[in-house]
């Protein structure tokens, strides 16, 4: 069954409408339809970029540059949108800003009665100081990986909490080690009744919530220790380029033959895929293989990143 098709979104969603319509020459019909959104309501936002100075005869802002990345990525990857935030002067805030940009989908995506299955990582955690806290009913929030015994943040089971708490509804967690010793006792964990209901949950969910982490020793999955550092060299001689909810993938999307991608407590890749909205956000030139091969295993219909990866995603 065909996908149905999501409002498109933007780092400026005003922008984005002058793009459309004065760059790209789409009728302002054509454009209420993509943006799910009223004829009439194209028209003020129209009216008001020039208003404001951002449209004299062609588009007057460095937003327009962001624009430009997004519509590329979204035709290169056949994403429903592309959210592009300009690339930090520092590496070290790189991951506040993409979570910043994150926070503010989920604000705008995330509606009564609707279901999010998400990751963990910096990002995602990144994200949690910026969501507008409000209530939502019967709405939920599946967590994809398992958990840690001991941690602090970097437990991926947090952001699903701590995302449940901000909208004031229920968390379901994998409660299982994020790695267990064989891949017996995994499958004898997801025959529990709690944990199969999780899965269920997750695989019914509206929105999936990823992010992508990179094969070295700076990689989050290793430096925090949910996966021993000494599988990274392992892991490449088997052609792993990119970690997806603690999966191992090659450059074409495909998990690698490794012990490791059979004791992993996460929600199976294929099962994510099939959830209608997909969103990976990540970021930082280390990460642009990590990221194709993300969007090999994964149809994300979103990808929110920053400009100078985006760049690097279409060169």
């Amino acid at each position: 069954m065909e996908a149905e098709a999501l409002p498109i979104v933007s780092s400026d969603i005003k922008v984005k409408t002058a793009w459309l319509y004065y760059v790209e020459g789409m009728t302002q019909e054509q454009i209420a339809d993509k943006l799910k959104v009223s004829r009439v309501k194209v028209m003020r936002t129209l009216a008001a970029c020039t208003a404001e100075g951002l449209v004299i005869t062609t588009i007057n802002t460095a937003t327009a540059e962001q624009i430009a990345l997004e519509r590329r990525l979204e035709a290169q990857w056949s994403l429903a949108s592309a959210i592009v935030i300009p690339t930090p002067s520092s590496d070290e805030h790189l991951e506040t800003a993409l979570g910043h940009a994150v926070a503010q989908y989920l604000g705008e995506q995330m509606q009564d009665g609707m279901t999010l299955a998400i990751g963990g990582g910096a990002t995602l955690f990144a994200s949690l100081r910026f969501i507008e806290r409000r209530k939502l009913s019967n709405a939920a929030v599946v967590a994809l990986v398992g958990s840690l015994a001991h941690s602090r943040w970097i437990n991926p089971s947090i952001v699903a909490a701590k995302v449940a708490e901000a909208f004031d509804i229920d968390s379901y967690q994998i409660t299982a080690p994020v790695i267990v010793d064989d891949e017996l006792l995994r499958e004898a964990l997801w025959h529990q009744p709690t944990l199969e209901e999780v899965r269920q949950r997750a695989a019914r969910a509206d929105i999936a919530l990823l992010t992508v982490g990179d094969i070295s020793r700076q990689s989050t999955i290793f430096r925090h220790g949910i996966v021993p550092n000494e599988l990274v060299d392992p892991l490449k001689a088997q052609g792993a380029v990119a970690n997806i909810l603690c999966y191992f993938i090659d450059r074409e999307g495909k998990l690698v033959d490794h012990m490791i991608n059979r004791q992993v407590m996460a929600i199976d890749l294929d099962i994510v895929a099939r959830i209608p909205n997909v969103v990976i956000a990540a970021g930082g030139s280390s990460k642009v293989e990590a990221i194709k091969a993300a969007l090999k295993v994964m149809p994300a219909r979103v990808l929110i990143t920053d400009s100078q990866t985006a760049t690097a995603l279409i060169s």
